[in-house]
């Protein structure tokens, strides 16, 4: 896998975690908080910081 394939999956995951994060808050599944946390989990997994 290219470096650049690798980047492309890496940001896949990253929208799919947050996509799938989003929906279990919605639909009350998971709280507010803990929806929090795992932003903040996804995010440091990613090494980014945009939320």
């Amino acid at each position: 896998m290219t470096h650049m394939e690798a980047q492309k999956r890496a940001v896949g995951e990253m929208l799919w975690l947050h996509y799938y994060n989003q929906v279990l808050f919605e639909r009350g599944v998971i709280t507010e908080d803990e929806r929090n946390r795992m932003i903040n989990r996804i995010d440091a997994r990613a090494g980014n910081n945009f939320h």
